[in-house]
């Protein structure tokens, strides 16, 4: 009997993927950090300065810029890029808020645009919603699985529009091998807790425009940072002192902590794939269950998580009946990903507001259905990817995921759901 029915749970301890992993190194050096009383750090400098260069060195992008959050490196982008009041910002509806929301504060307007099936940026469908005053576009790497590049890059040239890409799903995904983050005029990534890359909290920006990078450092890096490192002869210079009334300095335990994860991102990224497919192939025995997010021969996912979509007409109770069967047998991390609301289904957007300007349009223009769809059908759940050291922890999670699918398949195929299930429970 299923938990859910009120059965003996096949997990006796909530299952949750184990993340950050915790290397004594890593802690060594938030204890150095520590230790050396320099908890603050005024400038490019320290660990902040490591971790900067590190990853400006992987990306092989000429500024990075740590932050205290995601949110904040999104602020800095679209700062750094110029947007002010009465610019319109084509943007996904299919993603999490902050990824739009920073705009409000520079009085610059999000206009949502619907997705692709697998949660991508539809370039075709934003196509319909370029106005006079559209000026730039972000897209977002859902669930580490890049957006498709080609389409991207060239409709953002075709129409005049500085890119930004919200990467904080996807560090270390690459397009055609080429890292994402660095196609447009900047990308913006997490390091909060869950992130493959985590500090706790902490964003990085990073571009190849000396003006965003100069114009990112005033927002948020006054004083030291921004008067060593902002051009003296460029026109904001002056402002360097002082800032525009803003901090968003990284805590440097935090990137102390993070600093040495970036020389193991590939491996993790690429430990993740045969975790994914096997993950995929496991829920795949499930009728009407198909994996959405999957790598493909142009685009490496970074799986911050897999993305199933849930054909209610196949399986008996959808996806809430799948999702609370698995979080009933002890398998925490299938969720529905509720933070991912579209954002169209949310007041802000639906009445939107500024503190530095009164909008005369608004940002929904159109219908959404590809992202109300994921929204009613899809499931989320972590996959590992087994860094060295840790292959039998995350073994133990994977095997937990595959007894939970097992049970369920048994219990369809007893009651009868169809004569795949019955194949699939013998095989």
């Amino acid at each position: 009997m299923l938990a859910i029915d009120g059965g003996v749970p096949e997990i006796q301890e909530l299952a949750s993927y184990p993340w950050p992993k915790r290397r004594a190194a890593w802690q060594d050096r938030m204890m150095q950090q520590f230790m050396s009383g320099k908890l603050s750090v005024y400038d490019k400098s320290g660990v902040i300065a490591e971790f900067e260069d590190s990853w400006s060195e992987l990306h092989d992008i000429d500024f990075s810029l740590v932050t205290n959050s995601g949110t904040a490196a999104l602020h800095s982008a679209f700062y750094g890029i110029g947007l002010g009041p009465g610019d319109e910002v084509l943007c996904p509806t299919y993603t999490f808020f902050a990824t739009a929301a920073p705009l409000f504060q520079l009085g610059a307007l999000p206009v949502l645009v619907d997705s692709l099936p697998d949660g991508s940026f539809d370039v075709t469908a934003a196509a319909a919603l370029v106005t006079e005053r559209t000026k730039a576009m972000v897209i977002t790497h859902m669930w580490g699985l890049p957006g498709h590049m080609d389409a991207i890059v060239e409709f953002a040239a075709a129409h005049g529009l500085d890119l930004v890409e919200d990467c904080s799903h996807a560090h270390g995904a690459r397009y055609r091998g080429r890292l994402v983050g660095t196609f447009g005029a900047a990308g913006a990534w997490s390091l909060q807790t869950q992130k493959l890359v985590a500090a706790g909290e902490g964003g990085v920006l990073s571009t190849r425009r000396r003006d965003v990078y100069d114009r990112a450092q005033l927002l948020g890096h006054f004083n030291k940072r921004a008067m060593k490192e902002m051009d003296p002869a460029g026109p904001l210079y002056d402002y360097a002192s002082t800032g525009i009334g803003l901090k968003y300095r990284a805590h440097p335990l935090g990137i102390a902590f993070a600093v040495g994860q970036i020389e193991e991102l590939d491996g993790w990224v690429r430990g993740k794939q045969p975790y994914a497919a096997r993950i995929a192939d496991c829920f795949g025995r499930l009728p009407g269950v198909t994996p959405l997010t999957m790598s493909d021969p142009e685009r490496v996912s970074a799986h911050y998580a897999l993305l199933f979509d849930v054909d209610p007409e196949l399986l008996p109770g959808g996806r809430d009946w799948l999702v609370r069967a698995c979080n009933a047998e002890g398998i925490d991390d299938v969720d529905i990903p509720k933070a991912t609301s579209p954002l169209h289904t949310l007041h802000l957007f639906q009445r939107p507001i500024s503190p530095v300007t009164t909008y005369d349009r608004d940002c929904i223009r159109t219908d959404f259905p590809v992202a109300d769809a994921l929204a009613s059908r899809t499931f989320k759940i972590s996959v590992p990817c087994g860094p060295s050291g840790f292959e039998d922890e995350d073994e133990r999670y994977y095997q937990a995921v595959l007894r939970t699918v097992d049970k369920l398949v048994a219990h369809l195929a007893t009651a009868g759901a169809g004569a795949e299930l019955s194949e699939a429970v013998h095989r």
